[in-house]
């Protein structure tokens, strides 16, 4: 008895130590907190489905009032075209069940439509709310998926004359919508649970405007099929398709105004219609490109970058381990920078700027300057083939998206209209640029609605590409045009020089006819020479410039001997008050202006010396050992060091470059003025000392 409750015991206590079956299932989950700003995977399940389902959501509610408000069944009463451009047609009752159960799911789509945009502004939970958007679209789904399928069994449009309307189709469009619909955003569910990112949606304000966006225009919509079904005396569905189509700008011409009223009405409509449409377009472009490129793009650039970074690396190595076996007095070069421990762990620890490295003091200050600049021109080839990248392969992705909605929807309407696929490609394609031509339209009760669902992602779709077109093609051939134009258009006189100086005959007949125009009118005077054929004084070529009255923009250009030499303290914080005047002037103009690199060592410089721990040992207050504070990456006011190809390079910041080194050089002047009042706090505290010490030697 004893061994039998000894073994009953030994049982329980190894099913209390078996983890529970939801134990194992939690055990595989990782989901995150709210609050969590460490990196997000899966970026289209965490930015794009949420958003396209946010979108399209009120699209498919849309659809489902048209299946509520029409009956699902119609006689054909003749076969010629009445007011809507279509057969006339009038539809007759369906059963109460079917009415009452298309009500329920309208209201289940509405009401998980409403719990998403819930979710977006973070007034229910992500948890509770997406369950209950996913459910009720499903719900949805499976009752239109029910009656659609009831209908046809046991109340079909039985004799030649009666069709399933155009309520029926929208109805089938309805639920499929809500199915995909529910299905990506279970996707976004999963990704929570594995935790690819936290529980709530990582959109910005301009994505949750295009939300908004998008609900109006659905609304203006309905507002319009509303409206013009009394005005111009058809169908719910039909004054639908009329609305969305004059809103497109397409004017096929199959339903028309032809009361007084109506024309009236049209023109504030589509102008309204018109508006709202631009913003979603753009704020779905918009959204694309910001997804594209922090999501392609950047990865793009830091594997270009991480290739390079690597190759310095490696290069820097050997030059150290060649230098280490030949003396100990030399440093290794300034792309040295130790090697990361890992491929997803970079070290933060920027390689020596420019400044950094000449404050050393122990290698020429023109070769670590030049060392440098061979940096800034790697990471120049990689913003410039970057830039090839993102425009042709944006270019790429919208004319894949063009030609899938292009093809699938000319496979559609050769289906259900009464057109050859080449007649069925043609009519999209003119829809597509908005031509409308109107020699084919949809006139079945199928196509009418799926024209209105396809429409809706096809124009802005191909307004995409025309876009992506502008940055591309039509980018080379204005460069193309303007290059022939400066040729024979408008000529260029230097064009034609240089062109033609590369030639040794015509080269030396220009040169003989230069210096007799010079003796002609005289020999200049000594020390004028240069700044009239544009030799290297500074004064020259700074002169013209003064005389505008900008003295700011008056600044001479600096060969990489020139910047070799230390400025003073006081030359250096004109140069700064100057520098931060023609920054502002460059960001104010808007432009992606591009520095050259003599630039950006005077810009360094300028943000450099306001730091004392970073000036040179002749500029110091008081000697500091050789390196000290050297790699100092930022302080309390702003950054102070970087590295070009390193990830707090410049030329990666999503500022333009005026911009961010606007930024750098404020920071800099507050710096400077702080420096200024500690030296004049510490001069007041000096002087009572300084004082008592001259009393002292006076007395005795």
């Amino acid at each position: 008895m004893q061994h039998e409750s000894t073994a009953v015991e030994t049982a329980k206590m190894k099913t209390a130590e078996r983890p529970s079956k939801w134990e194992r299932i939690r055990s595989h989950l990782n989901m995150r907190p709210v609050e969590d700003d460490e990196p997000q995977a899966w970026w289209i399940a965490s930015t794009a489905i949420p958003l396209v389902a946010a979108a399209t959501g009120p699209l498919a509610n849309v659809m489902s009032v048209v299946a509520l408000v029409q009956p699902w069944r119609s006689d054909i009463l003749s076969k010629t075209k009445g007011p809507a451009g279509n057969w006339l047609q009038e539809g007759y009752p369906d059963p109460h069940w079917i009415t009452a159960l298309n009500a329920v799911s309208l209201v289940c789509g509405i009401v998980g439509n409403a719990f998403l945009l819930f979710n977006f502004t973070q007034i229910v939970r992500y948890i509770i709310a997406l369950p209950v958007t996913i459910i009720l679209w499903f719900l949805a789904t499976g009752i239109l998926c029910g009656i659609t399928i009831a209908m046809d069994v046991y109340a079909p449009p039985v004799g030649v004359d009666r069709v399933f309307s155009q309520a029926y189709w929208s109805a089938v469009i309805a639920a499929c919508l809500y199915f995909v619909l529910s299905i990506i955003l279970m996707i976004n569910m999963l990704g929570y649970f594995l935790g690819k990112y936290p529980q709530h949606f990582s959109l910005t304000d301009e994505q949750r405007t295009l939300i908004l966006q998008m609900t109006a225009f659905v609304i203006w919509l309905l507002i319009g099929a509303a409206i013009f079904q009394r005005v111009l005396g058809i169908s719910f569905a039909d004054a639908l398709y009329f609305s969305d189509v004059t809103v497109l700008t397409l004017g096929f011409g199959d339903i028309t105004a032809t009361s007084a009223v109506g024309r009236g009405i049209i023109w504030p409509y589509a102008v309204i219609g018109i508006i709202i449409l631009g913003l979603v377009v753009g704020s779905i472009h918009k959204f694309a490109r910001e997804v594209h490129y922090d999501n392609v793009i950047q990865k793009h650039i830091e594997q270009k970058r991480q290739s390079t970074f690597d190759r310095s690396i490696s290069s820097a190595e050997l030059c150290a381990s060649k230098g280490k076996s030949s003396t100990r007095d030399i440093d290794p070069p300034s792309v040295a920078l130790q090697k990361p421990k890992s491929s997803h762990h970079h070290s933060r620890r920027p390689l020596r700027n420019t400044l950094s490295a000449i404050a050393a003091g122990r290698r020429p200050k023109i070769t670590i300057i030049r060392e440098e600049k061979d940096r800034f021109d790697a990471m120049r080839r990689i913003q410039h083939d970057t830039l090839r990248f993102r425009r042709w392969n944006d270019l790429i992705i919208s004319l894949i998206a063009f030609g899938i909605v292009w093809s699938c929807g000319a496979i559609v309407f050769w289906q259900l209209e009464d057109l050859s696929y080449f007649d069925a490609l043609y009519f999209c394609f003119a829809s597509l640029l908005t031509i409308g031509y109107g020699d084919f339209t949809p006139q079945s009760n199928a196509g009418r609605p799926f024209f209105v669902m396809w429409s809706l992602i096809a124009i802005p779709t191909m307004t995409m590409l025309i876009s992506q077109m502008s940055d591309t093609i039509v980018a080379s051939f204005k460069r193309a045009t303007s290059a022939v134009a400066d040729y024979v258009v408008l000529p260029q006189s230097h064009l034609y020089k240089s062109f033609l100086g590369r030639i040794p005959w015509v080269a030396n007949y220009m040169n003989s006819r230069q210096e007799k125009k010079r003796l002609e009118r005289g020999f200049p005077l000594e020390g004028a020479s240069k700044a009239e054929e544009g030799g290297n004084s500074n004064s020259a070529r700074v002169g013209q410039s003064n005389n505008s009255g900008d003295l700011a923009t008056a600044h001479p250009y600096r060969s990489l001997e020139e910047l070799i030499r230390d400025p003073t303290p006081l030359e250096l914080a004109q140069q700064l008050a100057f520098a931060i005047r023609r920054a502002t002037k460059h960001a104010r103009e808007g432009k992606h202006k591009r520095y050259g690199y003599e630039e950006w060592v005077e810009f360094t410089r300028l943000i450099k010396f306001t730091d004392p721990r970073a000036r040179p040992p002749s500029q110091r207050a008081q000697p500091e050992a050789a390196g000290d504070s050297i790699d100092l990456d930022e302080d309390e006011y702003g950054l102070l060091n970087w590295d070009w190809i390193g990830e707090n390079s410049p030329m990666l910041a999503k500022q333009t470059e005026p911009e961010w080194v606007l930024d750098r050089l404020c920071e800099s002047l507050i710096r400077y003025v702080s420096t200024q009042e500690d030296r004049a706090a510490g001069a007041e505290l000096e002087e009572p000392t300084l004082k008592k010490e001259r009393d002292i030697g006076l007395d005795e």
